[in-house]
Formats: structure tokens, sequence, C-alpha cells
């Protein structure tokens, strides 16, 4: 069961950096989760929210400026945004997984999508076998169909709904699913696992679910906390 850890090792260094890239590197993660959008610029910056008044204190709209802006933007300590090109140089160079969410806000969807589409296109065959692409969006994953990364359904309790039209929709039809981790239950995952999906919860901090997922026979976990869950 792989563990990823979710933006990073964000509980000591900024979320969604190098920086926290290298911490959850450094703390023994199977991979790592991250969020991409696209910029005003065109460039698929990583960053969860539609700005970065959160992390950065002042609303840098990612849509909006273009990176020759964004990325002298200070998330604490002196880390910076980064591009995806420079995640993937880090994390598939460090041999580890990355799973990349694309974000799915209109109207800017489709770009976002053609964006990473293209980026992939210029990685190696290698690099985009490490690459697993996910979304809560099925018009995204649609658009992400043939690009050579295996693409995953994330959904909650909000949006099962569009669950069969992900799965069964022949322009969508992802090779996975990332749940709420409260949504996996032994008939659930019977189901998926017989559909020949691969099944990573998120977000999942506590070891005692993460033994009762890893029971279900999950591939994988999307957490906060690496070091917890890699304890004995």
């Amino acid at each position: 069961m792989l563990l990823y850890a979710h933006r990073g090792a964000h509980q000591t260094h900024p979320e969604n950096t190098l920086e926290a890239f290298e911490a959850a590197i450094a703390q023994g993660a199977d991979g790592v989760e991250l969020d991409v959008r696209t910029c005003g610029s065109g460039e698929v910056v990583v960053a969860h929210d539609p700005h970065f008044g959160r992390v950065a204190g002042r609303a840098a709209w990612v849509a909006h400026m273009p990176w020759a802006a964004l990325r002298e933007l200070d998330l604490g300590g002196g880390a910076r945004p980064p591009l995806l090109d420079d995640a993937i140089d880090l994390v598939v160079g460090a041999g580890l997984a990355l799973n990349v969410e694309v974000k799915g806000d209109v109207p800017s969807r489709r770009a976002t999508a053609r964006a990473v589409a293209g980026l992939l296109g210029r990685r190696s065959e290698r690099e985009r076998d490490a690459i697993l692409l996910s979304s809560f969006d099925p018009i995204v994953l649609g658009s992400l169909g043939g690009v050579g990364a295996r693409r995953a359904f994330l959904f909650d309790r909000e949006n099962t709904g569009l669950l069969r039209a992900a799965l069964f929709h022949a322009a969508v039809r992802p090779e996975g699913l990332h749940p709420h981790h409260a949504l996996c239950n032994p008939r659930r995952m019977r189901r998926w696992k017989r559909a020949g999906l691969f099944v990573n919860p998120w977000t999942v901090n506590d070891p005692d679910e993460a033994r009762r997922l890893e029971a279900l026979g999950v591939d994988g976990l999307v957490t906060d906390d690496v070091p917890a869950l890699s304890r004995p």
C-alpha cells in the first residue's frame, strides 16, 4: 500500500512547494499528491486554491496572473510556488509516484486539461508511468484520456452521483478511484476491484483507519502524516 504525502509534508513546510515535496521524500513517502491550475500566461502551476490568499497572505489569483508575477510570491520561509514541470523533475526524479489533482474550475478546466496533456506529452514514457492524474470533474478526466498517464475519479458524498457517469461514459472511463476514505466498505471495494480499478482513498491520518483500509485491499492512501502511518 503506497503512502502519498498530501500537498507534500505540509505540516512542517509550506504546502505544495518543492520544500514540502523534498521533506516528504525524506520522510519516506512512496508518492506525493499535489494540485495544479493554469496561470494567466498559460503555465501549469502547483496550487490548491484559486488564489494564494490563504498561503501567501494576498489574493493573487492564479488564473489572472502571469507566471513571472506568481513565481515571486513568498509562501513562507522563502518558498515559492513551483511549476508542475519542477515537481515532476524533483518527485519522479527521486523515484516516487506523483498524484496530480487537476482542478476543474469553470471556465478554465478544459484549458488546464489541455495544458497538462501538452506538458505530459513532452515528458518521457518512464515519467508518465509514474504520474497519476485525478480530478473531481469527469470533463477534465475525459480531456486527459490518451496522454499516457493513469487517471482516477475523485469523489466524496457530495458528488457520488457523478461516479456512474465517470465510470461508464466512454469518453471518461478512468483506471482508478480516489474516494473519501469513509466511503470505502467491503461491498464497494469488491465491486470496484471486480471492475479492475485501483483505489486510493483520501485523506487518512489515523493509523487504525489506515489498517482498516489496507485490510480492504486499497492500493494507496493520501495522508497528511506519512511518519504516523509508516510506523509498525
